[in-house]
């Protein structure tokens, strides 16, 4: 009778007792030397404390997909089980798993899991690792409640999907398309997750020509498959008026708990990561952040947008270990001088967008600012405000609405009551001294189904600290509410 077989290390032997599982169940006495570099640099990035339990054989079903539509096919025999190390930040034993009394320890010290594959050029297989288990975990991300099964007992973990490419059957486009519907599928019962042979099926019908092995995707395509699994995508690139406002717009959309595909180009090298969260606002350096100006009446007041502040952002890198940090005009910093990969930047984004999510993000944001400097439908800010511009559901947002204990109750009832479309563009306006401590003072909502060319009668809601204004019908109503405390929200990042 064959069995599984476990084995509980510390993390500091854990790359000695992955070798030792390599060489006995694959026969490979040793790794090449970029395969040696990506398991020793990934388990370099995870916390020193951490116990892990390695298990083989496992069925991934991510490298199944590959190994039956690609590597069964091929000469060269290639095994079908993986090995998969699943993390705890709390010493376990194996009795643990036999116990119903140590299932909440489980849970509670329970940080995820990454695989090893058999394909030795490239072995970091799928991952969903909590950020807790990283040295560095001062930052917020796009993330998704996962469950697996180890030893028999259900255990759940949030964090965002990450695999590298294997040079073969999936490429960085293959990648970041993958983690990207692996989270929407997993977060959205509005789409699916899927497998790299599922995306090559879908681009079977746009390509001329055969597309395994892969040589990567092109911006259109990973755009297309997008589409084909429900999306509405817009693509940004700064060959399209873009340039000067790229990394704004990708701000915008991290604000808004949207990950983003960024394309990477230098002279020599095309390149797909997904962006998906940034560092924490709290340490952020507002004081140098250079002014825009926005025209009320016949003044011009400075004002900061939220996007100009300099930060790093997360991103899912296939080269990489997850969740590196980087600037966004920086996107290779992690990179070693002199490889290809040099000098490269964000060339073009995709945004995979809810169908139905009409006005893009250059517009809704012109549109707000347009809407606060209105002597009707505005108000004036004192010189030197905080602009802060993002995306979510009404739903999110009116449950945000609903726990705020020290907004105007009048205030409260008017949001949480109002009919809204189910996703909405909101504007948090902040006087310069509070936004440190994420207090705003007023509030402009915008219908995000509404066509990019649409003007004031997108306007749901204006929330200044002296009045409200509503949309009621096609006519608007004016209230002498005051605001009182609210404070910013942080529902679309964890």
């Amino acid at each position: 009778m064959s069995f599984i077989d476990f084995t509980i290390v510390e993390i500091k032997d854990l790359e000695d007792a992955i070798l030792e599982y390599i060489k006995d169940n694959y026969k490979k006495e040793s790794l090449e030397l970029d395969a040696q570099s990506q398991l020793t640099n990934y388990i370099n990035e995870l916390d020193d404390d951490l116990y892990c339990m390695i298990e083989y054989p496992y069925v991934d079903k991510m490298y199944r997909d590959s190994y039956y539509s690609y590597y069964s096919s091929k000469h060269n025999e290639y095994n079908r089980d993986c090995i998969r190390i699943t993390l705890f930040d709390t010493k376990i034993d194996f009795d643990d798993f036999r116990d119903i009394n140590e299932k909440e320890k489980l849970q509670n010290s329970f940080r995820g899991f990454f695989v090893i594959r058999p394909t030795f050029s490239s072995i970091i297989g799928k991952s969903l690792i909590d950020k807790r288990a990283f040295i560095d975990d001062d930052f917020k991300i796009c993330s998704y409640e996962g469950e697996i099964s180890v030893n028999g007992v259900k255990l759940k973990v949030k964090g965002f999907p990450h695999s590298s490419q294997d040079h073969e059957s999936i490429s960085c486009a293959e990648t970041t398309i993958w983690s990207v519907l692996e989270y929407f599928g997993n977060r959205y019962a509005d789409y699916k997750p899927t497998y790299p042979s599922h995306i090559i099926n879908i681009l079977n019908k746009y390509s001329k020509q055969r597309l395994l092995p892969s040589n990567g995707l092109t911006v259109d395509q990973i755009s297309f498959v997008l589409k084909e699994y429900g999306f509405g995508t817009s693509i940004y690139s700064r060959d399209d008026a873009y340039n000067e406002e790229l990394e704004n717009i990708i701000s915008y959309y991290i604000e808004s708990g949207i990950p983003v595909i960024a394309a990477l180009e230098n002279e020599s090298i095309g390149h797909a990561i997904v962006i998906i969260g940034h560092e924490n606002d709290e340490d952020l350096d507002v004081d140098s952040t250079p002014h825009q100006k926005l025209k009320f009446d016949e003044d011009d007041l400075d004002y900061i947008d939220n996007t100009d502040i300099r930060k790093r952002f997360i991103v899912n890198d296939d080269n990489l270990q997850p969740y590196r940090a980087i600037y966004l005009d920086t996107p290779v910093e992690h990179y070693p001088a002199g490889t290809e990969f040099e000098g490269a930047r964000i060339q073009s984004i995709v945004v995979p967008l809810y169908k139905k999510i009409y006005l893009e993000v250059v517009k809704s944001k012109q549109l707000s600012l347009s809407i606060l400097s209105d002597e009707t439908l505005g108000y004036r800010p004192n010189n030197g405000f905080v602009f802060k511009h993002f995306l979510t559901s009404s739903r999110s947002f009116k449950e945000h609405i609903a726990l705020q204990n020290d907004l105007n109750p009048t205030i409260k009832n008017i949001i949480i009551l109002k009919k809204m479309p189910k996703f909405i563009w909101v504007t948090e306006i902040y006087n310069r001294d509070d936004f440190s401590s994420d207090v705003a003072e007023a509030l402009i909502l915008i219908d995000a189904t509404e066509a990019n060319e649409i003007g004031i009668d997108a306007l749901i809601l204006g929330v200044y600290p002296e009045k409200t204004i509503a949309k009621d019908d096609n006519k608007f109503v004016y209230l002498p509410t005051k605001f009182y405390i609210y404070n910013t929200f942080k529902n679309n990042l964890t």
